[in-house]
């Protein structure tokens, strides 16, 4: 029964995996490639006495970013030419906006993910992240019940690495071996 449900437990979070491990080598071998912007502009007028705040929802609401969330306060600020400007983040890349109120208009760059950045934006986008789309919505669920998936996966594989026949012994100093492994690389870096 244990080794079904280790077995389940394993596909229902293969694609998990799959993400993590391309986001890991992605950050770890991917390097700082440019990605140059895609800029265009387009008209805008900001209302008369509009805050900040109201102006980024207003641009959010008139743009809607494609699997990205509204601006929080603490992002919202002015540059040194005192123009309003904030970025849309989502696993498919930032959308930087600079609100060119003088110039009635609004400075649109648009930086496109490779795969790699998308699987990491895709790792790191949990039950936390904010996003009104339904498709992150389900991802952030999705990998939920992966990540617990894979604790269910270590106790499971725990157990049956500790129950196994005495033919299997070096599953146990493998266990051993992984757990020892882990807490030294804990004490040495705390």
């Amino acid at each position: 029964m244990i080794k079904k449900i280790h077995a389940y437990l394993g596909l229902l979070s293969f694609s998990a995996l799959v993400v993590y491990g391309i986001a890991g080598l992605e950050a770890s071998f991917g390097g700082d490639g440019q990605r140059i912007p895609q800029g265009r502009h387009e008209p805008y007028t900001a209302a008369a006495g509009a805050s900040d705040r109201e102006i980024a929802d207003d641009v959010y609401r008139r743009l809607q970013p494609p699997l990205a969330a509204p601006i929080p306060s603490f992002a919202i600020k002015r540059n040194e030419n005192n123009d309003l400007a904030f970025t849309f983040y989502s696993v498919n890349g930032p959308t930087a906006v600079t609100v060119l109120e003088k110039e009635r208009r609004l400075r649109i760059e648009v930086v496109r993910n490779d795969l790699g950045r998308f699987f990491g934006g895709l790792h790191a986008t949990t039950l936390g992240a904010r996003s009104p789309d339904l498709r992150i919505t389900l991802w952030k669920i999705y990998n939920e019940v992966a990540i617990w998936s894979l604790v269910g996966m270590v106790l499971t594989g725990a157990y049956l690495g500790l129950a196994s026949r005495p033919r299997l012994r070096w599953s146990r100093y493998v266990l051993a071996a992984g757990t020892l492994g882990f807490v030294a690389l804990y004490v040495v870096t705390r």
